[in-house]
């Protein structure tokens, strides 16, 4: 993966010692480089890049002023010859801080760091219920990242989906997938006559109940609760199947 950048820094020698660097980087792309933020302000509204090498120290416009301006925030590495601001940089939500004068292996660590992160966030959005869901006829699946990796996932395999935090955990009949996803997005793909929300933690496979218990689901030998909130949509759709 590519990693467009542009540089920023009013000082030529440093300047050059970026462009060097970047140069010697395969998957870095300098699209542009400027020795002041407000040239720099007018190439980003109309080019889209992903990464901005930014001089904190600058006349006419700080690094900080800058990136207070950005309307969209790329990533951002700031370089600058005084660590007392870096608590500044970190609360505007930067990648990274390099302090001048600048070793290339610091420098390439900051960049390795933007660059697997750049390619997680790629694959997240394409891998995502949002984007890479098909559906046919006795066929629907979604992709998810699990790990390290890319994990197929069948409709029709999923037992019951746990909420932990930030993550969910795919419990199918032969295994648990752990992925960075949302409740809202994964609701979203599932056929919503197959699937219900059963609690705050917990989303299952209708097809999958094996009992229910007054307040609890007994679904592949797990016994889950019923949330109070989640009760009325439950039983309506149970009933809506019973024979008696």
């Amino acid at each position: 993966m590519k990693i467009k950048c542009i540089a920023i820094d009013d000082e030529p020698l440093a300047l050059r010692k970026i462009h060097d660097y970047i140069l010697r980087v395969g998957y870095l792309n300098l699209m542009a480089e400027f020795d002041n933020g407000l040239e720099a302000l007018e190439y980003l509204k109309n080019n889209e890049v992903d990464l901005i090498f930014l001089d904190i120290q600058m006349e006419e416009l700080t690094g900080i002023q800058m990136i207070e301006a950005l309307s969209k925030k790329p990533k951002i590495i700031l370089t600058t010859a005084y660590d007392e601001y870096a608590i500044k940089g970190y609360e505007l939500d930067v990648s990274d801080y390099l302090l001048k004068p600048i070793a290339f292996q610091r420098f390439l660590k900051a960049c390795e760091k933007i660059h697997e992160s750049l390619i997680e966030e790629k694959l997240q959005k394409e891998h995502t219920p949002d984007s890479a869901t098909e559906i046919s006829d006795n066929k629907a699946y979604f992709f998810v990242k699990d790990g390290n990796k890319t994990r197929k996932i069948n409709f029709n395999d999923i037992v019951f989906v746990e909420g932990m935090k930030d993550y969910l955990q795919i419990c199918t009949e032969n295994e648990k997938v752990m992925t960075l996803l949302s409740f809202k997005k994964l609701e979203e793909a599932l056929p919503a006559n197959n699937f219900i929300r059963i609690h705050k933690s917990y989303l299952i496979s209708i097809e999958h109940i094996e009992s229910i218990e007054r307040n609890h689901v007994i679904i592949n030998d797990n016994r889950l609760p019923i949330g109070d909130s989640f009760k009325k949509d439950f039983f309506d759709k149970i009933n809506s199947n019973k024979l008696n």
